[in-house]
């Protein structure tokens, strides 16, 4: 396990992640301004992290909210 360094692009702060799988797409959230950003690491390494609006990131935990639903249901 080893940690990523995320730069936020609002505010240009290093935040760092650790994640047990080297490869992750998803929603960060810079821990100064907390700014949201959809973030893709590969091998650990940020390869992608692009701000959102507040309406994608609505957009986004709706959905998640949603997956996790049906995956309630079929276990």
């Amino acid at each position: 396990m080893a940690f990523t360094n995320i730069t936020c692009p609002k505010c240009n702060t290093v935040g760092q992640m650790s994640l047990l799988d080297p490869n992750f797409k998803g929603m960060y959230r810079c821990w100064k301004c907390r700014e949201f950003c959809n973030i893709v690491l590969e091998n650990n390494q940020v390869k992608s992290c692009v701000a959102l609006t507040a309406e994608e990131v609505e957009k986004q935990v709706q959905l998640k909210n949603l997956q996790d639903k049906f995956k309630k249901g079929y276990k």
